[in-house]
């Protein structure tokens, strides 16, 4: 194994920044670190060389940064990117047409230290993260004293999308979706009233080639505005609202999207909807009283009934740890043929209970999948279980692997530094001091008829219902459902090491 780990000093923009690389043929895991910085990592993409762009703002300053990998992970460059009197987010990553060369857009939302209204910065950078040309842009109707908090891209042909979040105090205002020219020109500019959509999780293409923006309509929807090349309004349709049928226990079980910035969704190839999103659960017992869960992670498939998901898989906790989705980009997914290709989720694990009983109040670890276009799970695994690392973005990558990138440090004391995991097609760092352990998951799910169970040697695995009533076990890792009414059921599985996961199954026949 090749093992690096060494300090470096740019003398050029700073002194003191360390980062340390273990890298070998399968993955890598980078670190890097200033003292006088705590990075939030915002975004990370694949570069036509196989290395990766991630950027990442300043916790406790003004300024954002672009870090530059090789396929090894080790840092060949890194770029500042400050203006006066203003704080800089580097939020999102576009990797421009072929005909630049390797050259990169970055949006960066502008706060200018004296409250006043939020503006846009356009990056452009070539592939050695020099600036060719930096944009400022204010549309006429940004609220005065807002501040964007997230953004979303979209590449097309001759122009790319932006759609952006801002927030007015606490709560979210408005959607505005901008339209630009690869020089950084503003081309169209359309503003959403909160009343249409209150915030924006992703923006693609449908299968006519008009402009799909995904997003929360609010409490317990979840849904797609499509718009023209100009930006007009073609159509709404809510998805994402759904009940599991009432079992014999005399309860339902309302599923709705809690967090809206941590989900992701995106149209795979074959033209289905793929969603992950952490989810709040709301059990309604016989007498009326409901108990809610917020830790559950869902990465649902859906075709063309979007209140019912044709596959899903419902994540939860694993003895005692509860699962959340990674912060800007849970999910991502990579044609690897024709109708055909990878989806990676990613998850941040946080322990529970923690002191005091309550769940810890930092990150333990994450836990990644990796599925085909129907969510047929290949692998489900946990990495990272020695330290505070926060997964931001995960990345789809050529090699049928993918990235995570995030922020590694003290959640207490807001000191961030910026990993970087690469993890290959199989689901291994290869590296001896990273624990990679196997997850449990179930298949099909909703189930009708035959269940199966992935990912570990399933020794035992015993059903409960939403009372907590035992209603079957079975011994290997096939069972069939057909007896149990339909609704939600807990499974306890024991593996052939001896260590019980807990997953959901929903049966509705």
């Amino acid at each position: 194994m090749k093992t690096k780990c060494r300090m470096v000093t740019f003398l050029l923009f700073f002194v003191g920044v360390t980062f340390c690389c273990n890298a070998q043929e399968k993955g890598f895991l980078t670190t890097y670190s200033e003292p006088d910085h705590s990075w939030f990592v915002t975004d990370a993409i694949e570069t036509s060389d196989g290395g990766f762009l991630v950027s990442a703002y300043d916790y406790w300053g003004p300024s954002s940064m672009l870090l530059k990998l090789s396929v090894e992970g080790e840092i060949q460059t890194k770029r500042s990117v400050m203006a006066e009197d203003t704080t800089i987010y580097a939020y999102r990553i576009l990797h421009l047409p072929e005909e630049n060369g390797d050259e990169y857009m970055v949006l960066c939302p502008s706060h200018p230290a004296d409250g006043s209204t939020a503006a846009l910065m356009l990056l452009h950078v070539d592939e050695d993260l020099n600036i060719v040309s930096r944009r400022t842009i204010a549309c006429s109707f940004f609220d005065e004293g807002s501040r964007f908090f997230d953004a979303k891209f979209l590449k097309s042909d001759s122009s790319f999308y932006a759609a952006l979040t801002s927030r007015l105090g606490e709560m979210p205002n408005s959607i505005f979706l901008t339209r630009f020219d690869f020089d950084g020109n503003l081309l169209n500019c359309q503003r959403l009233e909160r009343d249409s959509l209150a915030e924006a999780c992703n923006l693609f293409h449908d299968e006519e080639g008009r402009i799909g923006l995904f997003g929360d309509f609010g409490p317990s929807h979840m849904g797609i505005l499509l718009f023209d090349d100009s930006l007009q309004s073609i159509s709404r349709d809510t998805i994402f609202q759904w009940t599991v049928p009432e079992g014999n226990s005399g309860e339902s079980c309302h599923y709705f999207i809690h967090d809206m910035i941590n989900s992701q969704a995106g149209k795979l190839p074959n033209g289905s909807y793929v969603v992950s999103s952490r989810l709040s659960e709301t059990l309604l017992h016989a007498n009326g009283y409901p108990y809610a869960y917020d830790h559950s992670v869902i990465l649902a498939k859906y075709e063309n009934d979007f209140h019912q998901p044709e596959n899903m898989l419902i994540t939860e906790h694993m003895n005692d740890t509860v699962e959340y989705p990674a912060f800007y980009r849970s999910m991502d997914f990579r044609e690897i043929a024709e109708m055909k290709c990878n989806v990676f989720q990613c998850s941040i694990l946080n322990e529970y209970p923690g002191p005091g009983g309550l769940m810890q109040p930092f990150p333990t670890g994450i836990s990644v999948i990796k599925a085909d276009q129907d969510l047929n799970v290949e692998w489900k695994k946990r990495f990272l279980r020695d330290g505070n690392y926060q997964a931001m973005v995960i990345n789809a990558t050529a090699d049928g692997g993918c990235l995570v990138a995030g922020s590694l440090g003290n959640f207490q004391a807001q000191r961030f530094d910026v990993f970087a995991l690469k993890i290959d097609a199989d689901g291994n760092v290869g590296l001896d001091e990273i624990q990679e352990e196997n997850m449990a998951f179930v298949y099909p799910n909703p189930a009708k008829e035959t269940i199966r169970v992935g990912g570990v040697e399933a020794v035992e695995t015993e059903v409960y219902n939403a009372s907590g009533q035992r209603v079957m076990n079975f011994r290997g890792n096939e069972a069939n459902v057909e007896a149990l009414a339909d609704g939600i059921y807990v499974l306890r599985i024991t593996d052939d090491k001896g260590l019980t996961q807990t997953l959901r199954l929903v049966v509705n026949k």
